[in-house]
């Protein structure tokens, strides 16, 4: 979300992450790409305008990958039951012959 790699070793994403500056403008991110990039203020209080808005969007966006997971998870799921229970199809009045 900072522009900063996730590959490389944890020493250098700190590093990379402590390098993020605030925008001069005050905004709490640039769009480069198509992409948020945030610049949350790092030296500032958790509750700083632009540092609650970076935490939100960090935690929405955990909440979207949690659900995405879950819908994969259920589907999976129900994609294992009717392969394991070929013979559900049979008690549905359905034949795949």
């Amino acid at each position: 979300m900072c522009g900063v790699e996730e590959s490389g070793s944890k020493g250098k994403r700190t590093g990379d992450l402590c390098g993020v500056a605030p925008l001069e403008t005050g905004a709490p991110f640039e769009a480069v790409e198509d992409k948020e990039i945030w610049h949350p203020v790092w030296k500032g209080k958790i509750d700083d305008v632009v540092n609650a808005q970076f935490i939100k969007a960090a935690t929405d966006r955990i909440w979207e990958n949690e659900q995405v997971s879950i819908y994969i998870f259920l589907s999976a799921c129900i994609l294992i039951f009717c392969i394991e229970d070929p013979e559900r199809s049979q008690r549905e009045g359905r034949n795949r012959r």
